[in-house]
């Protein structure tokens, strides 16, 4: 019996090294873990799709602006060249209200959104006139904004006069010779272009 045991200490010896190891082991991919995992800042939402942060609900143009939504939308916004006839041709363009939905996840809502921030500084829209409503893949909002007004694609700009709707623009211009300026000035004329689901 006696001679057994100095195999038995080391066998114990051994198994604790094996069960120290396994910790330290399981310690590091838990930590590998969390440190690839995105992080999600506070008030924004994950993507299912992608992991990455989103946007959703009401909010405003600098949310749009802030990491990591800033280096598309700045590019974009710097980027674009604006057609400063037509935007002249506009009159009184703070007699209307403007709804934007979109989705920070969306490549269409990416390019356009920032591109009509631009319109609208020179234009001289006044941003309380704007509202910035973020959705979900399946184009729906926290607070349901989207309901009643037949948001099919993203981004959705939609132009109101006295609460009635005067027109709208889908995913992008109307067609591939029409800008952001033209279909806006069309729809303040009272001659909205067909907006792009139309023709599906």
């Amino acid at each position: 019996m006696k001679k057994n045991k100095p195999f038995i200490q080391i066998k114990r010896k051994w198994s604790r090294g094996i069960d120290i190891i396994t910790a330290i082991l399981l310690f590091i991919s838990v930590t590998l873990f969390y440190i690839n995992s995105p992080k999600i800042p506070e008030g924004m939402f994950e993507d299912p799709n992608t992991g990455k942060p989103m946007l959703l609900g009401k909010v405003s143009i600098n949310e749009l602006k802030q990491e990591p939504f800033s280096k598309w939308y700045n590019n974009e916004f710097d980027n674009y060249v604006l057609d400063n006839e037509l935007l002249d041709a506009i009159s009184n363009p703070n007699q209307y209200s403007y709804e934007i939905f979109l989705g920070t996840w969306c490549g269409d809502s990416r390019r356009e959104v920032p591109r009509l921030e631009k319109i609208f500084i020179e234009l001289g829209v006044d941003f309380n006139k704007v509202s910035i409503i973020t959705v979900d893949r399946d184009k729906v909002s926290p607070n349901d904004e989207q309901n009643g007004k037949d948001i099919r694609y993203v981004p959705t700009l939609i132009i109101k006069s006295n609460d009635i709707e005067m027109g709208r623009i889908v995913e992008s211009p109307s067609s591939e010779t029409a800008t952001l300026e033209s279909d806006l000035f069309e729809i303040t004329l009272g001659i909205p272009p067909t907006p792009n689901y139309s023709k599906d």
